[in-house]
């Protein structure tokens, strides 16, 4: 098994490590890979806490946005391409139809009555994008791809922030919605704090400086290759804050929180 999940991971990283070439819509370069390893790795918390297949849901999360350059219809075309990649590699059929059926479904065709390992990629996949520090990262990079100042986007997260909270109502899963409410929870407090911070000369410098930094790297926005330098930064300034904060999207990237 894990040889064959090196091997899917060598495929995926080569589809999605540099799509799209350049900016296009909310999709930029490093975006898309870097995603589906931070939900694989929630969606195995997921599956553990729901006692889900782990073997079912490792395969579905590597290869759910396998086909993300088709856009609306990634899912669809994503649990074809996965059937193909997997027939080829000698994996059986049926475990192959049920990695096909949560990829289908994971991009809010789920409902409680479909298999828990559907619903645990949907959960992740859903809260990767909306849900914590890695979702406030993705809001400032995605605004600064468009041409918004920091007040301006920092300004923009008070009515952003109730519409991710909306999105709670398509979680399905008890161990996803749990993880949905503490990151939601985390994620205010937080953008209270760059609220605070872009308003006081001295007083939350490391948060502005990492606030800066995101913004200006928004062209290939990695969040694996702007970690270390976010850190240098809080360490930097002496900020707990912006530290504490460097410390939670690491957790987050790993599904720990």
């Amino acid at each position: 098994m894990r040889e064959l999940i090196t091997d899917l991971e060598n495929v995926v990283r080569d589809r999605l490590a540099d799509w799209p070439s350049g900016w296009e819509g909310y999709h930029w370069p490093g975006y898309t890979y870097e995603h589906t390893l931070r939900v694989r790795a929630l969606a195995l918390r997921l599956a553990r806490e729901a006692g889900a297949d782990e073997e079912v849901v490792e395969l579905a999360a590597l290869l759910h946005d396998i086909e993300k350059r088709v856009g609306k219809e990634h899912a669809a075309a994503g649990a074809i391409e996965a059937e193909r990649l997997l027939g080829e590699r000698g994996v059986e059929p049926s475990l192959i139809e049920r990695v096909c059926s949560a990829i289908a479904t994971h991009a809010g065709g789920n409902t409680p009555e479909h298999p828990m390992e559907n619903q645990v990629l949907g959960d992740a996949d859903l809260i990767d994008a909306n849900f914590g520090l890695v979702a406030v990262w993705r809001f400032i990079t995605i605004r600064a791809g468009h041409g918004s100042s920091l007040e301006e986007t920092v300004g923009a997260m008070a009515e952003w922030l109730p519409r991710k909270d909306e999105l709670m109502a398509l979680l399905n899963t008890e161990p996803g919605k749990a993880v949905a409410r503490e990151r939601s929870a985390y994620m205010h407090g937080f953008c209270r704090e760059l609220v605070a911070a872009l308003a006081q000369d001295r007083a939350g410098e490391g948060l502005r400086e990492m606030l800066q930094f995101i913004a200006v790297n928004y062209e290939r926005g990695s969040l694996k290759g702007q970690l270390p330098r976010l850190r240098e930064l809080a360490l930097e300034a002496d900020d707990g804050n912006a530290l504490a904060a460097c410390e939670r999207l690491e957790a987050e990237v790993g599904g720990e929180a």
